[in-house]
């Protein structure tokens, strides 16, 4: 019996001991300064599913005869001034310029923090001081007012300019991205 009073009596010390130095530690009087916020340059985000179309013609020209390809548009977002974001596109690939032009990129956005909605055009420009026709096809970047939060953004293209023409979206872009 005695030893069991002599182990919880040890014990007991032991804690006490423990606690009586462990106070000055816990209670420093040190002020400590918190970091500044890193500043977050401005990142592109590309769309995790580019836009894939089929654009030809319907008459009788030669080009008409062949099938035509699959052409790729990545929309992109750079996030700028706090709660707005830039969308851009580089030229699309393998599509027939010479013939069809470029199309329109349409983006529907949504903030999912704030339930802000909005559809940005990136307009077509064509550039023709550059060599090569694919790279001809340009478009303009549109900036969104969409407000701080998550945005989730849908991107399709526009709609055939002539008649003679058919275009078919084979699937739309999607893209998720922070704004700040």
């Amino acid at each position: 019996m005695r030893r069991a009073a002599i182990r919880r009596s040890f014990v007991a010390r032991a804690a006490a001991s423990m606690t009586i130095l462990a106070l000055p530690l816990c209670s420093a009087t040190a002020t400590a300064t918190a970091n500044p916020p890193p500043i977050q340059a401005a990142t592109t985000t590309a769309f995790q599913v580019p836009v894939r179309y089929v654009a030809g013609c319907r008459s009788n020209l030669f080009m008409c005869f062949s099938p035509p390809p699959l052409t790729t548009v990545t929309p992109t977002a750079t996030p700028g001034e706090p709660g707005a974001v830039t969308f851009a596109a580089e030229h699309p690939t393998s599509t027939w310029v010479g013939i069809f032009s470029c199309l329109d990129v349409s983006v529907n956005w949504r903030n999912l923090t704030t339930g802000a909605v909005g559809t940005m055009i990136l307009r077509q420009t064509a550039d023709y001081t550059r060599p090569a026709p694919e790279d001809r096809c340009q478009y303009t970047p549109a900036t969104a007012v969409t407000g701080s939060g998550t945005i989730a953004a849908i991107a399709a293209i526009g709609e055939a300019l002539r008649p003679d023409l058919y275009q078919i979206l084979v699937n739309p872009g999607l893209g998720t991205f922070p704004v700040p």
